[in-house]
């Protein structure tokens, strides 16, 4: 699990170099995006939390992130990524929904933020439905 402070530091640097000038949308991701997507392919970072998401939040929250009868969908009206980290970490209770928190979970806990790109090239329409292809490094 990545101390909070690496993953602080990571996120900061994430951001930085997206609003850098002359980084193009091939290069880095666009200024408040997570995620990078050409041609429907998706960066490392956007790919693993296709992974992750797949590999837990879809058994609630449904394939590619679009909700079902038991969760709601998370693509339709995306959090803001402050709010989605700490309902990860810490879970989530709205009337009978109740969502468990993953602080302690080694599978998600440390990959919050690669969870959040995937759902917001989904939520975005950069990426569509089904496992989407990888760019090259």
């Amino acid at each position: 699990m990545l101390p909070i402070r690496q993953l602080v530091l990571s996120t900061v640097i994430a951001c930085i170099l997206a609003a850098s000038p002359g980084a193009s949308s091939q290069e880095e991701p666009a200024a408040g995006k997570f995620y990078r997507v050409v041609d429907g392919k998706a960066d490392a970072r956007t790919y693993n939390g296709f992974r992750r998401y797949h590999a837990g939040c879809s058994h609630c929250h449904g394939p590619d992130g679009v909700g079902s009868t038991f969760a709601s969908s998370l693509v339709d009206r995306p959090l803001d990524i402050e709010t989605f980290r700490r309902v990860v970490r810490e879970g989530q209770s709205n009337g009978a929904s109740v969502m468990k928190g993953f602080a302690d979970d080694p599978n998600f806990a440390p990959y919050v933020d690669d969870i959040y790109a995937y759902l917001q090239a989904r939520a975005d329409g950069a990426l569509g439905r089904g496992r989407p292809g990888r760019l090259e490094p």
